[in-house]
């Protein structure tokens, strides 16, 4: 298969993951007030609506340093994403779940980084809690890079599997 029909669906994937990040940020954004949330579901797995901006990595992860590390940090990390993610692609490429995946996890890092060049700091707005345990907040961005990494890694143990 060529190159040509390995990435496009790749690249097709990447950019609804953005559209849908970006959208669903904007619409929160226009109904939200920054710290405000809505309650959806109230029981044992909670869910709420809240707008909050993350100036960490992942799940928050050092937000006390990333105003300091902002351009280092967002260098380095689109060095390296580049760098595995090809390697990835040369080994994924030719599955369909891999192109798949791939898409998933560029869109997301691609539209985590919209907001990390717009605000220096991403919007998160997805708030779930299981009884008392919180989960951080995220995004349509997060759960692309999260799905994403998961069927990858089904894809490429499956296809050492057979």
């Amino acid at each position: 298969m060529s190159l040509r029909r390995r990435i496009i669906p790749v690249l097709a994937t990447a950019a609804a993951v953005v559209v849908l990040d970006v959208v669903t940020k904007r619409l929160v954004e226009r109904s939200f007030r920054l710290g405000e949330c809505v309650t959806l579901v109230d029981a044992a797995v909670s869910f709420r609506l809240c707008l909050v901006h993350n100036p960490g990595v992942a799940f928050g992860l050092f937000a006390e340093f990333a105003w300091r590390w902002r351009l280092p940090f967002f260098m380095l990390t689109a060095a390296a994403a580049g760098w595995i993610l090809w390697k990835v692609f040369e080994e994924a490429g030719h599955l369909a779940l891999g192109r798949i995946s791939l898409g998933l996890i560029i869109g997301g890092a691609a539209g985590n980084g919209v907001d990390r060049v717009r605000y220096g700091e991403v919007v998160d707005f997805l708030d779930f809690w299981f009884g008392r345990y919180h989960f951080p907040t995220f995004n349509a961005a997060d759960s692309g890079i999260t799905v994403g990494t998961v069927l990858l890694l089904f894809a490429l143990w499956r296809a050492k599997a057979l």
